[in-house]
C-alpha cells in the first residue's frame, strides 16, 4: 500500500470564471508513509509565495499494486 497526494489550488480572482477558480490535481509521486506525505504538502506550501493563491491537499492510502 502507498500514499497518494491529491492537491486543491484555488486562485482569490474576482474576473476568473467561476469554474477556472479551483482545480484538483493528484500528484504523481507516492509516499511510503502518511507522514511522509503530510511533510510532502508542507514542502510544496511552503514553495507559495503569492497571497492570492490558496492550497490544500488531502492523503490517500490506495493499493497501486492492483490497478
Amino acid at each position: 500500500m502507498k500514499f497518494i497526494m491529491i492537491l486543491f489550488v484555488c486562485i482569490n480572482d474576482p474576473f476568473a470564471p467561476i469554474e477556472s477558480t479551483c482545480v484538483m490535481q493528484p500528484l504523481k509521486m507516492t509516499f511510503d508513509s502518511m507522514e511522509e506525505c503530510q511533510l510532502g504538502a508542507q514542502h510544496i506550501y511552503k514553495d507559495i509565495k503569492d497571497t492570492n493563491i490558496y492550497m490544500t491537499s488531502f492523503c490517500a492510502q490506495k493499493n497501486l499494486e492492483s490497478a
